[in-house]
This record gives structure tokens, C-alpha cells and sequence, in this order.
């Protein structure tokens, strides 16, 4: 671990004060304002969120070049290894199966990382990191108090959106899913814990610790989220193991003693005294797997996966588009974004390359907080090094049951108190060695690198951002049959994003509509106009297939064009593409046996919707045709056979 040098303790001048102010402001953005986007889990809520924080971490890794003297840079233990990882997963990116999925997850933890280094700079600074966590517990106690107040109306209504069925009156604050808001407080708990008895902290932080912790725990009650509780637990109970040991050996054995016994007396007490808990629970022990619902039978499907990539993995950001040539086990076919494991989503799209720097990055980062924590004479850093072990403890435990980490604001939330805990704990370090020249000139070619990085990723993230905003206008107008501006807002996307596959999707769809509906009275007039309609829409179509090969909407629009052009043989050969590209869709299924009716093929129709029955994937339609097309045949067959 590097050690504070030149300028530690500076008196800043004014313009610094703003420049870091506002870098500040900017890295906050993810998970403030950021939670209040229905937890960013769509395009438009992160795009911007990581063009903010990208800025923001612009701003600090530049300083070096911008202010004669700033304090060397300082890495935690094991960053550099979660850097390795973000390399790894921005270099996958051109092999991914879904490359434009791959870059907004590469743009994610590239994002994370930055934001976790500009963290660590900057909230070093005495009285500086009270107010930093002063302000990240009042944002989510408002977020407390939200879900609280939701409770007490009984509204399902989550700011403009209403909360999905599923979930029923669970609590989840300005997040569409109760699981993620209960993540964050299951951060923050073992966070709040321990400033309330810390006397650096501060009367005004200390207060604002135990106002989070009456505000959060009711609604970490009323999420009704399993995997938070757990989480929870695990948090706190890493959280009082390493402040233990940096008690003492008999403290320490203490606690792996005590700790296992208080939970379980907790938790006996929270089943005696708590509805939600009874049936939370109850539902495990009498339902099993269908207690956890998707997540069993899609991590029975997972090891398929894992053993056609085993080394590097499909990529970022694949799992929504390759699972569904996998699912075997879930009854419905459904779009499923996430496996609801991080580590065998982790398996699936990065291979055993990114899941070993992961595992690496994890053991070695938290023996060096516990080495930390135990050797510092600093305890305001050890205390909030402790609390930092407990909000990772808490993601890293639920993270076997849910995508948290998949959810933009969750992971900067854990960026920032571990930003901050690392920080304040080289505050009280002794300082390093001045830097030689060399070095000082190095750490500036540093700073200029990642000072582009980060321009690049605020590029990026603008660009991916705009594409979307105008592909959802050409989709909207596309809805209405406005086709002029529809095609003007894809044509738009993909000048934004030549590497959004959407964009040419639509664009097809709606040439292919135009074909379909053209009439002219000149029988010419209309047979070259639908051939140019055709053509364009084809075109668009395969712009899209090589973009993503694995949208099987694309295949639909293929199999209508070459419908529309009189091939049917060709439309027959993408209606079966998408059938064994997703064999649990019944739709793509049932649409073979219709194109195969359409060329008089009736047989072959008919053995095609007994498939689907026989598969459990046809619906009525397959019962219907299989009930008409064997009386068709029969009676064919009957007038064959008379004299």
C-alpha cells in the first residue's frame, strides 16, 4: 500500500476547494440523485450517471496536471487487481457475442473503478469525509422515509411507475424491485453502526447515524427481502469480527463464538415476533424451489453455459441474449436479464479469467483491510475500515441471490465508503518518501492517460445515451404508423451509435411494413416500389443480424420481407432459426408451423405444432391447427382412398 507524501495536509486554496467541490458533487451522482430514477436500471437513468461520474473522476485524475501539488496517489489493497478485471472486461468487448452490450458493461466497471480510485483521493481530508458521509446517509433516509411513507398509504406507486405485481406491498423506495433498495441498506447498517459510536466522527454524523438507522430498519423489514437479511447479518457480523480482532486474540475468538449464537437467538426472536419473517421463511421450508422462483431452475441451466466458454465467457452483457438457447428447466419463456447469482453470472460472461481476478481481487483486498485494520494506530480509518468489510460482507453475500451489483447505484455506493474508509485510514498513516522526479513525471503521463480514459468514457456514455433517446422516439412513432419520423429517429441513433444494432432493426421493421401495405393502381408501379421497400428493409435487417446475431426479432423481420418478396423457402428458413434459438418461445414455434400451412405443407405442419405440444410449448394455437390440419388430412385422405 503507497503512503501519503507532498501536500497531505495543505491548506487548500479557493480554487482547489471548488475544483474538488465540484468533482465531488459529480462523483456523488450514482448514488444520490441516480437512486432516484427508479434505481437507473434502464438506459436512460445510468447513461447519464455514467457520464457524471466518468466527469467527475476526469476532474481528479487530472489534478496532477492541473495544480503544482497534490498528495501522491494512494491504492488499496488489491484495487489494482479490480483494475486488471476492468481491462480484462473492456478488452472482451470487440469478442463479445452482443458487443454493444459488452460496452456498456465494460463503461460500468471502468466507471466503478475510476470512481472508487477519485474516492480514495479525495476524501482523505479531515472534516471533508464527515460531511461525505453525512450526506450519503441523509439520501437514503430520505429514501427510508419514502418507502415509509408508501407503506402507510399502501400504494404499490413508485414515483411515476407503478411497482410490478411480483412484488406485492413489499417496501423498495424509489426502486421498481424492494431487493435492490434492501441492498443498500444492508450496506449501510454495519456503515451507521459503527460512526454511531465513533467520537471522530462527530456529534452532527453521529446524529445522522442513528436517525439512518431508526429510519432503515422498518424498511428493511417491510422489503421482505431474504437475501438482504442475509446480507445484512453478514455485514454486521464481519463488521464486529474485525473490530474484534483488532481488539485481541480473545475478543476475537470470542466473537467467532458469539456471533453465530446472537443470530441465532435474533433471529428465533424475529420469528416469534414478525408476520413478514414467518412467511418469508415458510416459504423455503415448505415451497423449496419455488420459493426462490426463476433463480433454481436458471442456475440448473447455467453449468451448459459454462462448459461451451469456459476460459473467457460470452462476454458482457450477453447472458439476456445466449441464456435463452440454454433454458431447459423455467416453465415460461421469459426475457430473463440476469442469472440472480453475480458469481455464475460472473462464470458465464467473463470465464474463469475474469471470476479468478475477481476471487483474487476480493481475497486480497480484504486480507489487506484486515491487515489494516488490526496494525493502524488511525481508529477513525480502522472503524470505518471495519464498517467498509461490512458493506462489502452484505453485497458480496447477496450477491449469491440477486444482480446488485448489476444495479448502477448500488456498487458506487460501495465505492464511496470504501473510497472513504481507505482515505481517512492513510490520513493517519506516517507519509512516504518524497517521489523522485521520475516518478512525479510518470504519475503525470499517469493522469493524462486515465484523464482520456475517463473523457472517453464520458463520450461514450453521452453518445450510447443520445442513440437511445432517438431510437425510443423512432419506436414511439413507429407505434403510431408515423413512418417519416420514425425513420428519421433511427436514422439518428445510428449516427450516434454505429454499433446499436436497434436502430437498423426498426429501420427494417418499418420498411418491411411499408412493403407489406403498398398499393398503386400501375400493378409495375407497385411490384418495383414493394421490391424497394424489400430491399431497403433487407438490408437494414442484416446491418442488424451482424450487430446482434442473437435477436431473433430479426429474424421475424427477415422472415416477413422474404414473405413479402415471394420466397417463402427463405422466410421458412428464419421462422426455424428463431425456433432453435429459442426453444422455450412458443411463439417463434408456433410461426414455423404456420409458414409450413402457408406453402401447403401440411404434414409437415401438422408433426411441427404436435412438437410444441409435445414439448409443452405450443399454446391454442398449436391445439387448433393440430385439431383442423388432421381433419383436413383425414378427409383428403378419404377422398384419395373412394372410387
Amino acid at each position: 500500500m503507497s503512503r501519503w507524501d507532498e501536500g497531505g495536509a495543505e491548506r487548500l486554496s479557493a480554487p482547489r476547494r471548488i475544483y474538488d467541490g465540484l468533482a465531488l458533487a459529480l462523483l456523488m451522482w450514482p448514488a444520490t440523485a441516480g437512486m432516484w430514477l427508479l434505481g437507473s436500471t434502464r438506459t436512460w437513468g445510468f447513461a447519464p450517471g455514467l457520464a457524471i461520474s466518468f466527469l467527475g473522476s476526469l476532474l481528479v485524475v487530472a489534478r496532477p496536471l492541473v495544480f503544482r501539488v497534490v498528495p501522491r496517489g494512494f491504492a488499496p489493497a488489491g484495487f489494482w487487481i479490480f483494475a486488471a478485471l476492468a481491462v480484462y472486461v473492456a478488452a472482451r468487448v470487440p469478442a463479445a457475442a452482443v458487443p454493444y452490450a459488452a460496452r456498456w458493461e465494460a463503461l460500468r466497471w471502468i466507471c466503478l473503478t475510476a470512481a472508487a480510485w477519485s474516492w480514495t483521493q479525495t476524501a482523505y481530508r479531515s472534516r471533508r469525509w464527515q460531511g461525505l458521509l453525512f450526506v450519503l446517509l441523509l439520501s437514503v433516509a430520505f429514501l427510508c422515509l419514502y418507502a415509509t411513507m408508501q407503506q402507510m398509504n399502501g400504494s404499490r406507486m413508485v414515483l411515476w411507475a407503478v411497482r410490478p405485481e411480483q412484488y406485492g406491498m413489499r417496501a423498495s423506495g424509489t426502486y421498481l424491485c424492494p431487493n435492490h433498495f434492501a441492498n443498500v441498506l444492508a450496506m449501510l447498517l454495519p456503515v451507521a453502526a459503527v460512526l454511531l459510536f465513533l467520537p471522530e466522527a462527530g456529534f452532527p454524523l453521529r446524529l445522522m447515524a442513528a436517525y439512518f438507522l431508526a429510519a432503515a430498519v422498518a424498511p428493511l423489514y417491510w422489503s421482505l427481502s431474504r437475501s438482504a437479511w442475509i446480507g445484512t447479518l453478514a455485514g454486521l457480523g464481519a463488521t464486529a469480527l474485525l473490530l474484534a480482532w483488532r481488539r485481541g486474540r480473545a475478543w476475537f475468538g470470542a466473537a467467532l463464538l458469539g456471533l453465530p449464537l446472537l443470530a441465532a437467538v435474533g433471529g428465533w426472536l424475529a420469528w416469534q415476533a414478525l408476520p413478514g419473517v414467518q412467511f418469508r421463511v415458510r416459504q423455503v421450508l415448505e415451497k423449496k424451489e419455488e420459493s426462490g422462483g426463476i433463480r433454481v431452475p436458471m442456475w440448473r441451466d447455467a453449468p451448459a453455459m459454462i462448459r461451451d466458454r469456459p476460459i473467457a465467457g460470452f462476454g458482457g452483457g450477453s447472458f439476456v441474449w445466449t441464456y435463452p438457447a440454454y433454458q431447459r428447466r423455467p416453465k415460461h419463456h421469459l426475457t430473463y436479464d440476469f442469472l440472480h447469482n453475480e458469481y455464475l453470472q460472473m462464470q458465464v460472461e467473463y470465464g474463469a479469467i475474469g471470476t479468478g481476478l475477481l476471487l483474487v481481487g476480493l481475497l486480497w483486498g480484504t486480507a489487506g483491510a484486515a491487515v489494516a485494520v488490526g496494525r493502524t494506530r488511525n481508529r477513525a480509518g480502522a472503524a470505518l475500515l471495519a464498517g467498509a468489510v461490512g458493506a462489502a460482507a452484505a453485497s458480496l453475500a447477496q450477491a449469491f441471490f440477486d444482480f446488485n451489483f448489476h444495479v448502477f447505484p448500488n456498487p458506487h455506493v460501495l465505492a464511496w465508503i470504501g473510497g472513504v474508509a481507505w482515505g481517512v485510514w492513510a490520513m493517519g498513516e506516517p507519509p512516504g518518501k518524497p517521489a523522485p522526479a521520475w516518478r512525479r513525471w510518470l504519475g503525470r503521463a499517469g493522469a493524462l492517460g486515465g484523464a482520456a480514459a475517463c473523457a472517453a468514457g464520458v463520450w461514450l456514455a453521452v453518445a450510447g445515451g443520445m442513440a437511445y433517446f432517438w431510437n425510443l422516439k423512432g419506436e414511439l412513432a413507429r407505434e403510431r404508423l408515423d413512418w417519416d419520423e420514425a425513420v428519421a429517429g433511427f436514422e439518428r441513433a445510428s449516427r450516434w451509435d454505429r454499433g446499436f444494432w436497434q436502430p437498423h432493426l426498426g429501420l427494417g421493421q418499418v420498411r418491411s411494413a411499408q412493403a407489406t401495405w403498398l398499393r398503386d393502381p400501375d400493378p409495375d408501379a407497385e411490384r418495383a416500389g414493394k421490391t424497394r421497400l424489400a430491399a431497403d428493409a433487407e438490408a437494414g435487417l442484416l446491418r442488424a443480424r451482424e450487430l446482434n446475431p442473437y435477436d431473433m426479432a430479426v429474424a421475424l423481420g427477415l422472415a416477413r420481407v422474404y414473405n413479402v418478396r415471394g420466397e417463402p423457402e427463405a422466410a421458412l428458413a428464419e421462422f426455424r432459426r428463431a425456433a432453435a434459438a429459442r426453444p422455450r418461445y412458443v411463439f417463434y414455434r408456433e410461426q414455423v408451423g404456420i409458414q409450413l400451412r402457408r406453402m401447403g405443407r401440411d404434414q409437415e405442419a401438422l408433426e411441427t405444432f404436435r412438437k410444441n405440444l409435445e414439448d409443452r410449448v405450443g399454446g391454442e394455437i398449436s391445439r387448433l391447427n393440430v385439431r383442423l390440419l388432421e381433419r383436413k388430412l383425414a378427409r383428403e385422405a378419404a377422398a384419395s382412398a373412394a372410387p
